[in-house]
């Protein structure tokens, strides 16, 4: 069983503020223990398993393909806006046969410039947008900080259209961490979201929508080896406590140092990290390295290799990460955890951030808090994109024979998934994806 190292409770740690600790599954949705080869230490061979990539429909494959010739396009602007956030920027989409940069105002030269640079790879279009990103995020934060005075409210979730035109808000259910629905007590006195618009004053333009599907951060192949692959089981114990079951993301690279990404809610310092299932195959990766609730990431200080697992939820078949790459409206991506197997045809939508209850606090009784900038996503054909357990799990699109890292499967519910992207990986973390074995 596992004992905390002192050396390890030592480590040194980023300086963030407080810890967002395990957040448990999707009710009914723990994973149990599954069985797989060992990691292979380069890319697979095309494979048999049906939910490989190898195996996409044709027709889904074809529009993966062509949205990633579009991808240069994607990063010009985007490294363009990164650089200037309070532009006339709105949001990037995938829309009829090309890209589509909403945008507000006049273009500024870097702009121009960038749309220029990424006309070279395909159809990039601008249409005209009534809002700027950083307008509606102005209006995001009057809305929590209504939120905030209120000690909570029946708000779900707040998107940021990728088009300007407004807010998208989504009244509960509440976002928990996965207790069965009869546990969780509504509370008469959280605000209505008719009160808190009312006091938040926004002069942008709002959608309010009632939740059809309950929402949970989900936690609950088996046996790699280091330095770590994507995709496959760990573990979060405290000393003899077990904290939370979820999947492996990239291995990463920051700073001179080789580290595993995953979700924030799995862990958090000093939690110590392990692979496989505790009774069966069952190996130590390291220490919880840095846990950041605002973004829901988290750093494993233990090595990560350049592949990840793709296939069903007990494949040793393997995918090189050979890029990464920002988020775009409209954009078919796959996710390969390890409850789920790999789960493809996940179209993304907007930047959201979700409100987590109180009503189900976590394992170091945090509660009432917000993540920030997930990309909301539907499975297109009206499946389940994630399972519990399949949180940390990375987020991918197809580059070639390989993969190109998108980012973080953090929750879900019913055909939706959330998700970290990269953006938000460099800007936490300044870590970029191990694409080879030098990175490693």
């Amino acid at each position: 069983m596992p004992t905390v190292s002192p050396s390890r409770l030592s480590v040194t740690r980023a300086p963030l503020a407080a810890a967002m600790a395990a957040l448990v599954v999707v009710p009914g949705l723990l994973a149990g223990p599954m069985a797989a080869s060992a990691a292979p230490t380069s890319p697979s061979a095309s494979s048999e398993d049906p939910q490989s990539t190898d195996n996409l429909d044709p027709a889904l494959l074809a529009e993966m393909r062509w949205q990633n010739a579009l991808q240069p396009a994607v990063t010009a602007i985007w490294d363009v806006q990164v650089q200037t956030p309070d532009s006339g920027f709105a949001g990037l989409a995938y829309e009829d046969g090309g890209l589509t940069l909403y945008w507000k105002g006049a273009l500024t030269p870097d702009m121009s410039a960038a749309l220029d640079a990424g006309r070279a790879f395909g159809l990039v279009r601008v249409k005209a947008a009534t809002n700027s990103e950083a307008e509606l995020h102005a209006a995001g934060r009057k809305i929590h900080a209504a939120i905030d005075l209120h000690g909570g409210s029946d708000i779900q979730s707040i998107s940021y259209a990728p088009d300007g035109s407004g807010l998208q808000i989504t009244r509960g259910p509440e976002v928990t961490h996965g207790e069965p629905a009869a546990l969780i007590q509504s509370e008469s006195s959280e605000a209505s979201v008719e009160q808190i618009l009312a006091e938040a004053q926004v002069d942008v333009p709002v959608q309010v929508t009632d939740a059809v599907e309950p929402l949970s951060l989900l936690a609950s192949r088996l046996n790699d080896t280091s330095p770590w692959n994507g995709g496959g089981r760990w573990e979060s114990w405290r000393g003899l406590d077990h904290r939370m079951s979820c999947t492996t993301g990239f291995g990463v690279h920051a700073g001179g140092r080789s580290y595993v990404l995953s979700a924030g809610h799995c862990a958090t310092p000093p939690d110590d990290a392990y692979q496989g299932t505790y009774g069966g195959t069952f190996k130590e990766m390291g220490p919880v390295y840095d846990d950041d609730w605002r973004s829901d990431l988290l750093l494993i200080n233990a090595p990560g290799w350049y592949l990840i697992f793709d296939g069903s939820a007990t494949t040793s078949t393997t995918k090189a990460v050979r890029s990464w790459g920002y988020w775009a409206a409209n954009e078919l991506v796959c996710q390969s955890g390890m409850k789920s197997g790999t789960v493809c045809g996940i179209k993304q939508q907007s930047s959201t951030d979700l409100r987590v209850s109180c009503n189900a606090p976590d394992s170091d009784g945090d509660c009432d808090y917000t993540i920030y900038g997930l990309i909301k996503s539907t499975q297109v054909n009206g499946s389940t994109p994630a399972q519990g357990g399949d949180s940390g799990g990375p987020v991918f699109t197809l580059d070639g024979t390989g993969v190109r890292a998108k980012g973080i499967v953090s929750g879900g519910g019913g055909t939706t998934m959330y998700f970290q992207d990269w953006a938000d990986v460099i800007r936490v973390y300044g870590a970029y994806p191990n694409t080879n074995s030098s990175t490693s």
